[in-house]
């Protein structure tokens, strides 16, 4: 089935532009290296987010004081993922637009990272938070930036498999780094904290191989907190229906990202080396599926391959219902695993509608809606489950309430674009929507 969604090229305007985006093997090195950084942070937030995690539970720090942190977080980033994307696409230097923003967040999440577990005693458990929402703030700038660097380097009809090899990597990392952090904890409390931070070091210092795109972006006026959605609503007003679709159709997923190392813990009574032995297996699920995928979304289309995701987040809710032990923890993360990469194809909509100019403000204005919408839930959540008497399976209900709905928002757009008025070829040029209906 050919592929409806619109590939926007205005980049060929720009001769030098051209050329970069027709240089296979450049692309395929930027990836190399964008995918190596990735690889570093994956690793060291694979095996040190859940460790802090459940160390503040056990200082006390539930579920709903960390759900309300964390969505504090997701509401100032739905703010802040604005201002840096916004910046960083008006950003022009020697080393690039992006990667400034990586190297000025490095430490302040890094640093946090080494000492976190020196002070882990209940008489500084308030400078832990303090150390945790430096971090997060950090993390929002990188968030909010080098990620966009998968887009600016990749020509719009190589999206998905290029950002499918990323996630190969990703999945022989995680599968490493989860299997075996165990051995580390039993070594010694500190060493995955040291060995995170060396890998994030080291792997950050490949982004100055990495080539960014020139492309010069010069700011007419001063950034605003609307001035992405005006850059959005220039295009086509109609796009913030597929973009609430986007934000709202992972519900399942976000719940059970969130909450899944509380549950195991609290509910099913797992102790932390067995639960990164269970979640071990599924990032080798990635290896298999993550490029045929990335194929499918290319060449299939993105609303058919969500219906999918939709079906597939049916089924491990059905599942998560009843698991009662490790061995249903392994199938649960195995199947959520499964059905993860055909979420690239809501994100592969969006980032096709936008020129590449202007792709810091399109996606983050996606990021903005999203960031607000998970956070939001994260927080209602956190004390359903509090006032639930800690009862985690009730979040997964709301979760895949969310997801249908979200999946109807994406109906909603493609009603939308059937019934509207086709756009000229040059506007459509220019503002990357297509010049005919949505099928």
């Amino acid at each position: 089935m050919k592929n409806t969604d619109i590939v926007n090229e205005d980049y060929r305007a720009s001769p030098e532009l051209a050329a970069y985006y027709a240089d296979r093997k450049l692309m395929w090195r930027n990836v190399i290296f964008i995918g190596i950084c990735n690889l570093g942070w994956g690793f060291a937030f694979t095996i040190t987010g859940p460790l802090i995690v459940l160390k503040l539970l056990d200082l006390g720090i539930g579920a709903n004081i960390q759900g309300t942190i964390s969505s504090f977080n997701g509401w100032a980033l739905s703010f802040l993922v604005m201002w840096f994307s916004w910046m960083s696409d008006h950003t022009h230097t020697r080393i690039g637009r992006r990667k400034p923003y990586l190297f000025a967040a490095a430490p302040f999440i890094i640093i946090p990272m080494v000492i976190f577990p020196f002070f882990a005693e209940p008489g500084w458990v308030w400078f832990l938070i303090v150390l945790q929402v430096i971090s997060m703030i950090a993390m929002d700038m990188k968030a909010s930036t080098f990620p966009l660097l998968n887009i600016d380097c990749v020509s719009r009809d190589m999206l998905a498999r290029a950002n499918s090899v990323l996630t190969i990597a990703g999945g022989v990392m995680g599968f490493l780094s989860m299997r075996y952090v165990g051995d580390m904890i039993k070594v010694s409390e500190f060493l995955p904290y040291l060995v995170g931070a060396g890998v994030m070091t080291a792997t950050t210092a490949v982004a100055f191989l990495i080539k960014e795109p020139n492309i010069v972006h010069p700011a007419t006026e001063s950034f605003k907190p609307w001035s992405t959605f005006q850059v959005a609503a220039r295009a086509d007003k109609r796009i913030f229906l597929l973009i609430i679709g986007v934000a709202m159709v992972s519900g399942f997923m976000t719940m059970q990202f969130q909450w899944l190392w509380f549950w195991s813990k609290e509910t099913l009574q797992l102790e932390r080396g067995d639960v990164f032995s269970a979640l071990s297996w599924a990032s080798l699920v990635n290896i298999v599926l993550a490029y045929p995928v990335g194929w499918l979304i290319d060449r299939w289309g993105g609303l058919r391959v969500v219906m999918v995701y939709w079906v597939g987040q049916v089924a491990c809710f059905a599942w998560a219902m009843n698991v009662h032990d490790k061995m249903g923890l392994i199938v649960l993360s195995l199947a959520t695993t499964i059905i993860a990469p055909f979420f690239g194809a809501a994100d592969i909509m969006i980032y096709k509608t936008a020129a590449p100019k202007d792709v810091g403000s399109i996606t983050s204005t996606a990021a903005c809606i999203r960031n607000g919408y998970n956070a939001t839930l994260v927080f209602i959540s956190g004390w359903v489950i509090y006032f639930t008497g800690q009862n985690y399976r009730v979040t997964f209900v709301l979760g895949i309430v969310m997801s249908t709905i979200g999946l109807l928002m994406f109906f909603i757009y493609r009603r939308a674009m059937q019934r509207g008025v086709a756009l000229p070829a040059k506007t459509a040029c220019e503002t990357g929507i297509a010049p005919e209906p949505v099928k």
